[in-house]
């Protein structure tokens, strides 16, 4: 499988689950398990800038005030 097409199917599994949380099925703290085993899944780097890591969140910031 082409790196583009592991990026289209993470992102549509993503979306998938995204929908989900949404209809109150799965919880929100769920999501990033969920992420973190579609990225191994789809042989994606779980560094990936193709993630959905919100890194500019304040809650998701490392040391930056």
């Amino acid at each position: 499988m082409y790196k583009s097409e592991a990026v289209l199917r993470y992102h549509t599994a993503m979306a998938l689950m995204r929908s989900i949380v949404a209809k109150g099925i799965l919880d929100p703290e769920d999501l990033p398990v969920v992420s973190d085993t579609l990225a191994q899944k789809y042989g994606l780097s779980l560094c990936s800038i193709f993630l959905d890591s919100d890194l500019l969140c304040r809650e998701n910031r490392a040391n930056m005030p």
